[in-house]
C-alpha cells in the first residue's frame, strides 16, 4: 500500500510533465483532490487542455509512454468522442491516476470540486470559467428524468418474476440496480448535485435507516419480497419529497399481476 508522500511524488511527476509538454494548454485537478483528498484511498483525478485535435493524439501517446516508463501495472485506454480520450493508470503499490484530455473548448465541468493547476494561455481560463458557469446553471437534477420511474418499476418487476422462478441471483442485481435509482432520486430530493454523487453517506439518516431494510438477510422469496417492497416504499416517498419529480401510479399496475 502507497502512503500520502508516494501519491504527492506521483501527481508532482505528472503535473509536471503535462506543464512542459506543448501538447496542453492547461491542466485541471478534479474529484476530492482538488479540495484535500478525502483520505488515504482516494486516486488522482485529472482533467486537461489541448490546444487541438492533433494536440490530443500527441497527447495520448506522450501520456502512455510517461506512465509506462513510470512502472505503470496496467493502463486502461479511454474513448468518449474521437476528440475526447483518457487513460486509468494503476500501479502496483495500488496508487491510481485517472486523467481525460480533449480540446480545451470541450472541457466539461461537471462537478464544483476542481482546481486550476496551471494555465499557459488565457483562453483556458475563459474556457473553465465557461463551463464551471454552464454547471452552475444546470438544475440539481442533472441526468434525471421521469424515466427514472419505469426504470425503476421494471427493475422491480424483474425481482418478482426472479424469485418466482427461484433465480436469487438475477433477482439481487435487479434489487442493485432499482436501489441505484432510489439513490439517484433521493439525492436530487435532498437538493445536492447528482452528477458524479459518491457520498451517499451524507444522506439523511431516516433515509439510511430505512435503506438498510431494502437489503434481504437471506435469498429467499421471503426475504427478497420484503425487500422489493420496502424499496417501492421508500422510492415512493423519495419521490414525494423531491420538487422535481412526480409519479404516475399507473406503473404500479405492471406489479400488481405478481402479487
Amino acid at each position: 500500500m502507497y502512503k500520502v508522500t508516494d501519491r504527492k511524488k506521483l501527481l508532482n511527476k505528472t503535473v509536471n510533465f503535462i506543464q512542459v509538454s506543448s501538447a496542453f494548454e492547461g491542466l485541471l485537478q478534479i474529484g476530492s483532490g482538488a479540495a484535500g483528498f478525502a483520505d488515504i484511498y482516494s486516486d488522482i483525478d485529472l482533467m486537461a487542455g489541448c490546444y487541438d485535435s492533433d494536440c490530443v493524439k500527441d497527447a495520448a501517446q506522450q501520456l502512455l509512454q510517461f506512465f509506462t516508463e513510470l512502472g505503470a501495472c496496467h493502463i486502461e485506454k479511454r474513448v468518449w468522442t474521437n476528440t475526447a480520450l483518457g487513460l486509468s493508470t494503476y500501479f502496483e503499490n495500488g496508487l491510481s491516476v485517472d486523467i481525460s484530455f480533449m480540446p480545451t473548448q470541450e472541457l466539461p465541468i461537471r462537478s464544483p470540486q476542481y482546481k486550476v493547476v496551471f494555465a499557459k494561455t488565457e483562453n483556458f481560463m475563459d474556457a473553465v470559467r465557461a463551463g464551471a458557469q454552464r454547471f452552475a446553471e444546470c438544475s440539481q437534477r442533472y441526468g434525471l428524468d421521469d424515466s427514472i420511474h419505469y426504470r425503476f418499476i421494471n427493475e422491480l418487476r424483474y425481482v418478482e418474476i426472479a424469485i418466482l422462478r427461484e433465480q436469487f441471483i438475477f433477482a439481487d442485481i435487479a434489487l442493485s440496480n432499482a436501489r441505484q435509482l432510489l439513490l439517484s432520486v433521493e439525492t436530487v430530493a435532498e437538493g445536492k448535485k447528482l452528477h458524479q454523487f459518491k457520498k451517499y453517506n451524507t444522506l439523511s439518516q431516516p433515509f439510511l435507516q430505512l435503506l438498510e431494510k431494502t437489503y434481504p438477510r437471506s435469498r429467499t422469496y421471503e426475504e427478497m419480497h420484503t425487500a422489493k417492497e420496502n424499496l417501492l416504499a421508500l422510492y415512493l416517498k423519495a419521490v414525494k419529497d423531491s420538487e422535481y419529480l412526480t409519479f404516475d401510479d399507473g406503473l404500479l399496475k405492471l406489479l400488481g399481476c405478481f402479487e
